[in-house]
């Protein structure tokens, strides 16, 4: 690389935008042939568009929410230009990457073609699946963002350093190619202030996101698309403001890997979920697995190959939350490969088991079913609120 010299001493001049003209010219669209250095220069001016005091100063009062739209659009078209291929790409408000392949005119969802699905996933934490590691998990991926991300920020931060570490945060957690969702977030950053976006993060908010982490998170520590999604929903039905804002970018720029990733990060030590008040039938953060295997898991569903349990294979899933009699489940369950010859689950409000086959949907704490032949079997549950 070649030594950098220091730039000239000289007066500083820069051209300002006519704000009149701009208020008065059309929105219509058109096409423009740019190389990927072409556009790298444009963007790296794009910012100066949302300040004020680049427009000549005229009796028409600058709009400052306006001119910050038009900076926000510029960086999102030029990040999302159509190249060779034909196609051109955008991310909607609600983070859903979609593909055009005829211009602009009609648009779909490409889950296989979003950058932030083709991450790398972390190694899987230690130790056994189950409620202490999705809590783990939990508190690691608020962690990851707490003291990556706002804890460093430094007040007179430029919007072009508070990009660039987010860009590095980002890519930390296994996740690239996303520059214009995190221009939002940056932009939200800068504009709201270093100052008072560290304020407005308090102890309270911190909790709050946490047990939103917990209560869509997998006993594995990993989300999976629809739980993203129900992170994202609940952060915007929680929070407000800036809060809202900043949360909802990051966990969208993620995306549901670079979640996982951050779940997996182990920045956080003794991790304490006792205050998180979760829908477990959904989730199913306080079932653990006492024998068998998961196989696949959904909100409200588990799929298990059984397990040696003494001479025989079973599969047993147990919600032990305290000392008292725990919350229930409605349960219903299929044994799918294999046959089973014994069943016995807890009823809801009971300390007495019933060996039995439960009928659907039966309110449960505890159920158990064996092959007491040591053949192996799988099975599948499905979980719901009690009526």
């Amino acid at each position: 690389m070649s030594n950098v010299l220091p730039n000239p001493k000289q007066t500083y001049k820069a051209n300002l935008l006519d704000y009149d003209a701009l208020l008065l010219a059309s929105d219509n669209e058109c096409s423009y042939c740019l190389s990927e250095r072409e556009v790298q220069m444009l963007i790296a001016f794009v910012d100066y568009i949302a300040w004020h005091t680049r427009y000549i100063a005229t009796e028409t009062e600058i709009d400052r929410d306006l001119i910050q739209k038009w900076s926000n659009n510029l960086a999102r078209k030029l990040m999302s230009g159509c190249c060779g291929d034909g196609q051109q790409h955008r991310f909607t408000e609600e983070g859903v990457y979609q593909t055009s392949d005829d211009g602009g005119e009609t648009w779909y969802d490409d889950t296989s073609g979003d950058p932030r699905t083709n991450a790398t996933y972390y190694p899987p934490l230690a130790g056994a699946d189950g409620s202490e590691k999705a809590c783990e998990g939990a508190a690691n991926a608020q962690e990851f963002f707490k003291q990556n991300l706002i804890d460093e920020l430094t007040t007179g931060q430029a919007y072009a350093e508070i990009y660039a570490v987010l860009v590095g945060i980002v890519a930390i957690a296994g996740v690239t190619g996303i520059g214009i969702v995190i221009a939002i977030l940056a932009a939200a950053i800068f504009v709201a202030g270093i100052t008072v976006v560290q304020a407005a993060f308090t102890s309270e908010v911190w909790q709050d996101f946490k047990c939103i982490l917990l209560c869509h998170i997998n006993n594995d520590a990993t989300y999976t698309e629809d739980q993203w999604n129900a992170v994202k929903s609940d952060i915007d039905s929680t929070f407000t403001g800036i809060v809202e804002v900043i949360l909802f970018q990051w966990v969208n720029a993620l995306g549901y890997i670079g979640l996982s990733n951050a779940a997996r990060s182990n920045m956080a030590l003794g991790a304490d979920c006792s205050d998180c008040n979760c829908e477990n039938c959904s989730n199913l953060i306080h079932w653990e697995v006492v024998y068998g295997t998961i196989i696949e898991q959904t909100p409200g569903y588990l799929k298990l190959s059984s397990g040696a349990a003494g001479p025989n294979q079973a599969i047993r899933l147990a919600n032990y939350t305290s000392g008292e009699l725990p919350e229930c489940c409605a349960v219903t369950y299929n044994v799918l490969t294999g046959v089973v010859q014994t069943q016995a689950y807890y009823p809801c409000g009971s300390s007495d088991p019933v060996f039995s086959v439960p009928p659907p949907d039966t309110c449960m704490y505890d159920i158990g079913i064996t092959n007491i032949f040591n053949v192996g079997f799988t099975a599948e549950f499905f979980f719901s609120e009690c009526e």
